[in-house]
């Protein structure tokens, strides 16, 4: 598992404000958010946070929380959740090559 970056919150960022640019994903699960970034989208260190075909799990520690919690409460505001708020974000990174896109799962527990 990665460690927290600033590539995540960076591409977090971009995502917020750009949603036109970006493909939010229809999910099963109440307590996710996926989005597709075109891979036109300059990203920090995307051998290590976005392997090709594969995917990477990372947990967001509770500084990141801390720091980013209106960010993250915008896309927690986008799941279908019963819950009211939410203690862990785990985010799940990937580029699939074949669309040209880096995923971004957001996962909120």
């Amino acid at each position: 598992m990665a460690s927290n970056s600033d590539s995540i919150y960076n591409v977090l960022t971009y995502i917020h404000r750009h949603q036109q640019d970006v493909s939010f994903i229809q999910q099963r699960n109440s307590n996710v958010v996926s989005i597709g970034v075109p891979d036109t989208v300059k990203v920090a260190n995307p051998d290590i946070y976005f392997p090709t075909d594969r995917l990477l799990v990372n947990r967001m520690d509770e500084d990141f929380l801390a720091k980013n919690g209106d960010l993250l409460n915008d896309f927690f505001d986008r799941t279908n959740s019963s819950k009211l708020d939410y203690s862990e974000v785990w985010i799940t990174t990937g580029y699939i090559q074949a669309e040209h896109t880096y995923l971004v799962e957001i996962s909120f527990e």
